[in-house]
């Protein structure tokens, strides 16, 4: 009988990141999916072909949010059937339910901030629960934090970061375009303020979007919830009616430019200018290494960032163009097999 593996998808980039994970696995495996309703999470895993059952939402209030964590963990304890591993992406909540079931699990994570960010009690027990996986996969990036919290023997790493292992199937939609009011833009994704492991709750949306459309650049704006439309109410930007393709917004783009982490490393995986506006000057050990090779600009002054974009233009920087996905591929097997030869050990 095949193992049975069970995969929770929490938000926007798990579906982009586990599509061809979940197209290997089930080479091997049989493989049960649940979703959290949060931003385009389940539109992205459909549009992927990632079926599976929607369990829980999420919540902004910290409060709220903390409560849900821990409500969700009980629904999916109930509805999630019989497995033999939990795979994940920065997950408490699968690993707590694999706990309780007293099956195995591997958690995968980038997110070494939150081990530098004290006093948060929320935060410091997610990350309790989360180190309670069998087996941990981190970037060699984030070796040396990792290595500091979790046993050797359940910390593996490899060459590269997440968003390579999706990026490496990523084929460019010739007609996306069609979607969008103009032939230039660039993209601007608000601060995850929501988030415990952010501790500077300002925004600097407002400023940017004004600054840049001062300089006739046109701004597609990704709102993450309802309140993040409030910080561009009355300006000239354009934000799409439903998700579109991530990967497709950033190939096509002249620049992304995003307040968390996730849609700078894809743009500058695919070679193209990447800008993080993350509020605070502790950074996760991923983002400090593309910042450290100049694959990413990280900068909270909306001049700055402008007066960067500006020195593109006059390069001839941000045109859409081919990108060398060799690497990419190179560290989608690398992850694939580690994941496999852990189940499979």
């Amino acid at each position: 009988m095949k193992k049975k593996i069970w995969i929770d998808l929490l938000n926007p980039s798990h579906p982009l990141f586990f599509h061809p994970l979940v197209k290997d696995l089930k080479e091997h495996y049989s493989v049960e999916i649940t979703i959290r309703k949060r931003g385009e999470t389940a539109q992205l895993a459909r549009r992927l072909g990632l079926e599976g059952e929607l369990v829980g939402k999420d919540m902004t209030d910290p409060i709220r949010k903390t409560l849900w964590i821990s409500a969700r963990t009980i629904q999916l304890f109930g509805k999630v059937g019989n497995f033999d591993w939990a795979l994940s992406l920065e997950n408490p909540m699968s690993v707590a339910v694999s706990k309780m079931r007293s099956r195995k699990s591997i958690l995968i994570l980038d997110n070494d901030l939150k081990l530098k960010i004290k006093g948060n009690i929320v935060q410091s027990l997610e990350s309790r629960v989360k180190f309670g996986a069998d087996h941990i996969i981190v970037p060699e990036a984030c070796r040396e934090s990792f290595e500091r919290v979790v046993p050797a023997e359940r910390l593996h790493t490899y060459d590269g970061f997440k968003e390579d292992f999706y990026i490496s199937t990523y084929e460019p939609d010739p007609g996306f375009m069609e979607n969008l009011p103009f032939s230039s833009y660039v993209v601007v994704r608000p601060e995850a303020l929501a988030s415990f492991y952010v501790k500077e709750k300002r925004t600097i949306v407002p400023e940017l979007v004004d600054s840049l459309l001062e300089e006739g650049l046109n701004v597609v704006y990704l709102p993450r919830e309802g309140m993040d439309r409030e910080l561009v109410k009355g300006k000239d930007v354009f934000i799409p009616e439903s998700p579109l393709n991530g990967l497709d917004l950033a190939y096509h783009s002249f620049a992304v430019l995003t307040g968390s982490g996730t849609m700078s490393r894809e743009a500058a995986v695919m070679g193209r200018p990447a800008v993080s506006f993350f509020p605070g000057d502790a950074l996760l050990s991923v983002d400090e290494s593309m910042i450290g090779k100049g694959w990413v600009l990280h900068s909270r002054e909306p001049e700055e960032i402008v007066g960067y974009l500006k020195g593109l233009s006059r390069r001839g920087d941000g045109v859409s163009g081919s990108f060398d996905r060799g690497r990419s591929l190179r560290v989608r097997e690398e992850l694939a097999t580690l994941i496999r030869s852990i189940i499979d050990g």
